[in-house]
């Protein structure tokens, strides 16, 4: 199974232009940044096969909150550029681990029928990370996805997963 390097960074929006230009002196994955600037983890880089590439990305300033990843779950087309990324990071004791994938899917299996929704990776932590499971889901525009959490039945399914989580609406910035 591929392993992914997900690297979260805690970064003031006064310093994007500094955080993007030493992302690309590395170039290591593709980089997100979220479309909100109160956003906890406003800068994302997934990169595939991931071994080795942790030392360039540590090398990058701000606070980061990195790990290796394997799929646990992906349908759909989860990756493009087009439209926004949801990108969710998740706090589980790791005992909690098929508690919080049943509750996870509880809310996957009603996002996925709703107009906008193009698909969705979630990743389990491999090693020791801030974040055990991180999810990337895409939709069409940040508006569908909106529209898609006002639904009652998905308030509700989101409110009845008791785990921390940091969820942000991102687009591409590079790749």
């Amino acid at each position: 199974a591929m392993a992914w390097l997900i690297c979260a960074f805690e970064v003031p929006p006064e310093a994007d232009r500094e955080l993007i230009a030493a992302w690309e002196r590395v170039r290591v994955g593709v980089l997100y940044r979220a479309l909100r600037t109160d956003a906890k983890l406003r800068f994302v880089v997934v990169a595939d096969s991931a071994r080795g590439r942790e030392d360039a990305l540590a090398e990058l300033p701000f606070g980061a909150h990195s790990g290796l990843y394997e799929t646990v779950h992906e349908d759909g087309a989860p990756a493009g550029i087009e439209g926004a990324t949801l990108i969710n990071v998740f706090e589980v004791p790791a005992v909690d681990d098929e508690r919080f994938v049943a509750g996870w899917r509880r809310v996957r299996d009603l996002l996925s029928p709703q107009r906008g929704y193009l698909g969705t990776q979630l990743h389990r932590a491999v090693d020791d990370a801030d974040y055990r499971f991180v999810n990337i889901a895409r939709w069409s525009s940040p508006l569908m996805f909106a529209r898609a959490l006002k639904l009652p039945e998905i308030t509700e399914a989101v409110a009845a997963t008791p785990f921390v989580s940091h969820p942000a609406l991102y687009l591409v910035v590079g790749e």
